[in-house]
């Protein structure tokens, strides 16, 4: 097994903490494999669609993050954003939650663009229904 070497927050370390006990985890190590399996899991599942692609994406990052790096994504993919919905939450952070509807190739093209993004803490993409052109 190889072994890897990170930093991450006091905030992400105590929801670490948190998640290990909370779920019955026998190690850190083992939580972060968990999530780098749903993580996995995600991406192939993305990856995997073809044709025209109906998802929903929810998104967390702080307020006083790159948003005109952000905006460009949503404007250069405007096309595929059916509807948007901006919410300003705890503290200095916002939630963008979008329906997307488009060809599977531009989707994963603007989720990767999102994800790209420093001060993302969070994003969610659920797949609704995909039907191969």
């Amino acid at each position: 097994m190889t072994i890897i070497t990170f930093s991450i927050s006091e905030g992400l370390e105590r929801d670490l903490n948190e998640a290990v006990k909370k779920l019955g985890f026998m190690s850190r190590s083992e939580a972060i494999r968990h999530a780098l399996r749903l993580l996995s899991s995600e991406l192939h599942s993305l990856d995997a669609i073809k044709g025209r692609v109906l998802a929903v994406v929810a998104a967390v990052y702080g307020k006083e993050s790159e948003k005109a790096k952000v905006y460009k994504i949503q404007h250069e993919y405007g096309d595929v954003i059916n509807a948007y919905f901006h919410s300003h939450i705890e503290g200095n952070r916002c939630l963008e939650v979008m329906v997307i509807h488009g060809e599977a190739e531009r989707v994963r093209k603007f989720i990767g663009g999102l994800r790209a993004s420093r001060d993302l803490e969070q994003m969610r993409v659920v797949v609704l229904e995909h039907a191969e052109g």
